[in-house]
């Protein structure tokens, strides 16, 4: 019984553990930026508190060797549109190449070459 007992306790331990994307990954620095970014997790709050927090996506890219966020609701026209750098700055688009804009946009969209999906937490 106290072996029964004691596996029970010790499954229900480990499969406690956060395993979202985001808890898993270190980018820009920190670890699980999806709550430990403040204005990262300013603006999944404020989704959340407009009821868009279910057709949110924010996905990990790259433009020009630096990690940047793409921020994309499901009824938003223009992929890449919206991205946020590591200090929570919008991305500039018009400050980029077209051949630099498309490395982005395979980073965030590309087949085999996505980032990371960070949102929604799987």
């Amino acid at each position: 019984m106290k072996t029964t007992f004691l596996f029970l306790f010790l499954l229900f331990v480990f499969s406690c553990k956060d395993k979202t994307v985001s808890s898993n990954l270190e980018v820009c620095g920190i670890k699980d930026p999806v709550r430990n970014l403040p204005w990262l997790k300013s603006l999944i709050e404020d989704a959340k508190a407009n009821k868009q927090d279910n057709i949110l996506t924010i996905t990990v890219g790259k433009i020009k060797g630096e990690t940047v966020f793409d921020y994309s609701l499901s009824y938003m026209s223009c992929i890449g549109c919206v991205g946020y750098h590591c200090d929570g700055s919008r991305l500039d688009p018009t400050k980029y190449t077209d051949q630099e804009m498309k490395d982005y946009f395979d980073s965030i969209r590309g087949e085999g070459s996505r980032g990371p999906v960070i949102w929604p937490e799987k």
